[in-house]
């Protein structure tokens, strides 16, 4: 009896164990929200900036040099000095040149001074052969004499001929030594800077000597040459056909360091090796901050796009060769997006594909969410 009332315990509690054992499990507990701060996606008009490196050029750039020989008696301008065009740079000595327009002078005289007596040897040898043609005819002159008369004619004009070739060739012997002796006094060309003199004076100097004594280059207007994909150019000539595409060019990294110019040339070819096709702007450089050879950033502004849907940069989230975003839904669960990105500007990026204006993005905190996360506005701090 005893151990029949046991057994009977024994499974009253057994199926009290498995009773509670059988209990449905709690419901899991609801996911912690997750703070983050946000953005709304805006439409609006940008201006479409393209960046580009770029080397500053001078527009004009000259080689100075001696078109003579002989000493280099002055550098009448420092190295580096600004000058004006027209400005004396350099002086060779001129008295040797002196002295050959003196000589050519005094020959051009001599052979001005044949031309009257050959003239007159001319008419002369012309009234004989008009005054004996009767005669020659009645027979009062013989043939034979009055040919010679003829003959004299002829070698009286060739004689005329040769004096004023001579007076000719005479007169470009002064000429050439005029502009030999104009090349001792090397002026600039044009406004500038000149760089460091390669000859000092007491040096011999000209033709089978030194002959490039420095370089003048012109600070203002300048270039800047840049080399853009050719796959853009159908855009910057769409640009320049309706008008003048303006650009900024910016020395260096320096902001403050900036010019402003237009496009006004591109090349007939695109460069087969690099796909590349070279522009340039020319720009204002009143300041002479610019000077040739600077590497420049050339800010290309390509005019505007009407509603863009911007987003802070820091709303995109890399992935592989995509970009996504975290948007979020109206119950404050977030989805992630993949969308196209286009045009960016400074720290924000503009979306052409993925979201639409008005929509709610995350900026910060993405690192802890994934699809279907709760989220809660970070709370400004005070």
């Amino acid at each position: 009896m005893n151990a029949k009332l046991q057994g009977t315990g024994f499974g009253l509690a057994l199926a009290l164990v498995l009773a509670s054992c059988a209990k449905a499990p709690s419901a899991p507990l609801p996911p912690a929200e997750v703070t983050v701060r946000t953005a709304v996606a805006v439409a609006e008009s940008v201006r479409r900036i393209r960046s580009y490196p770029g080397i500053a050029q001078s527009v004009h750039s000259v080689a100075i040099s001696a078109r003579v020989a002989g000493f280099l008696e002055k550098q009448n301008a420092k190295d580096g000095a600004t000058v004006k065009a027209g400005e004396l740079l350099f002086t060779i000595d001129e008295r040797p040149f002196v002295a050959q327009l003196a000589a050519a002078r005094a020959t051009l005289a001599q052979t001005e001074a044949q031309v009257p007596s050959a003239q007159a040897a001319l008419d002369q040898s012309q009234r004989d052969v008009e005054r004996n043609a009767p005669l020659a005819s009645s027979g009062g002159v013989s043939k034979q004499s009055f040919d010679q008369m003829k003959t004299k004619v002829s070698q009286s004009d060739a004689q005329l001929t040769a004096a004023k070739a001579a007076v000719v060739a005479a007169r470009a012997q002064v000429e050439i030594a005029e502009l030999n002796l104009s090349y001792c006094r090397i002026t600039a060309p044009c406004d500038g800077v000149i760089g460091k003199a390669a000859a000092t004076e007491g040096q011999m100097v000209g033709p089978g000597y030194t002959v490039q004594l420095n370089q003048l280059v012109q600070m203002n207007p300048m270039w800047v040459e840049f080399s853009p994909s050719a796959t853009e150019w159908p855009l910057v000539k769409e640009r320049m056909e309706s008008g003048e595409v303006k650009a900024t060019i910016v020395y260096g990294g320096v902001e403050t360091l900036q010019a402003t110019g237009v496009v006004t040339f591109a090349s007939n070819v695109v460069n087969a090796q690099t796909s590349t096709i070279t522009l340039r702007v020319t720009f204002d450089n009143a300041s002479g901050a610019f000077k040739p050879g600077t590497f420049c950033n050339v800010k290309l502004d390509l005019g505007e796009i009407p509603g863009v849907v911007m987003v802070p940069t820091r709303a995109l989230v890399a992935r592989e060769t995509d970009f996504y975003v975290w948007r979020v839904k109206q119950d404050q669960t977030v989805e992630n997006l993949r969308v196209v990105a286009s045009i960016r500007e400074e720290e924000r990026v503009g979306i052409v594909e993925g979201i639409a204006a008005g929509d709610r993005v995350v900026v910060a905190g993405t690192q802890k969410l994934r699809a279907g996360s709760k989220v809660k506005e970070e709370q400004a701090a005070k």
